[in-house]
């Protein structure tokens, strides 16, 4: 546990530095590095337990995701944001209310062309009910982008050009809707959405791994397909009998995944259901 919080502490700092330099960076790719060194920073935030601090980077990456104007980062920037509410939805709200102080004292709405309408950002929940849907808001903002996306490039059978334009790549999607199903499934609704979104996601990192470059990214989309199809062999597993056939499909491809990988973790956490 100890080397672990070091390795927290140290990867913690080396986004703080990452961020830092992305400021000095001149030109369109600033506000698209400083988004992904604040998502970064807030996922090593939260690994260590500083829900304050996760929430204020989680915001800062969402800012500059929409200053970059791209969908990929600010898909990315609200799944992170839609974390770090899960865990401490007190705080994200605190820092997303600061996070649009920020905004309207400096004037600026540069949001890339974006629309916000999807992103729930009318109004923040005050109250303990609302504070616990605030994630669900985060990552159902983070799929109707893809969603959008998707629309206006004409569907998945749509030319590559068109669809690469548009659409946030394969493994942001397959995040994007996995956080949607887990936070639907963790509030006990819409339990069939749940089940559509983590298939969904499943089918996208298959489709990772069949365009993925042999080495290092076929290993690490691999091992987040095993994870995806673990996560929906859990749920499943939990709907009763009548799925029980495809929930053990899961399990064991995810276990095979993980042995071939020869992940330790993920085959001990795959064996304990």
């Amino acid at each position: 546990m100890a080397n672990t919080r070091i390795g927290s502490l140290a990867a913690a700092q080396k986004c703080r530095e990452a961020a830092a330099v992305a400021d000095l960076i001149d030109g369109a790719e600033r506000a698209g590095c400083r988004a992904q060194a604040d998502q970064y920073l807030s996922s090593c935030l939260s690994r260590l337990g500083d829900n304050a601090a996760a929430a204020i980077a989680a915001c800062s990456s969402a800012r500059a995701a929409r200053a970059s104007g791209s969908r990929t980062n600010l898909v990315t920037a609200l799944c992170v944001c839609g974390q770090v509410a899960n865990k401490a939805p007190g705080e994200m709200a605190s820092a997303e209310r600061e996070s649009r102080e920020q905004e309207r004292r400096s004037g600026s709405s540069s949001y890339g062309g974006l629309d916000l309408s999807q992103e729930g950002r009318v109004s923040l929940p005050t109250n303990p009910a609302g504070l616990v849907r605030l994630c669900l808001a985060y990552h159902e903002a983070a799929v109707a982008l893809c969603d959008e996306a998707l629309a206006a490039a004409g569907g998945r059978g749509s030319p590559a050009a068109a669809y690469e334009e548009l659409v946030p790549t394969l493994r942001v999607e397959a995040r994007a809707r996995c956080c949607l199903g887990d936070c639907l499934d963790g509030m006990g609704e819409e339990r069939q959405r749940s089940l559509e979104l983590l298939r969904q996601a499943v089918m996208l990192w298959r489709q990772v791994l069949r365009t993925a470059t042999p080495g290092r990214d076929t290993g690490t989309a691999q091992l987040m397909l095993a994870d995806q199809l673990s996560t929906l062999g859990a749920v499943l597993k939990a709907g009763g009998s009548e799925q029980m056939v495809e929930a053990g499909a899961c399990m064991r491809e995810a276990l095979a995944l993980g042995e071939g990988l020869g992940n330790v973790i993920l085959t001990v956490k795959l064996l304990a259901y």
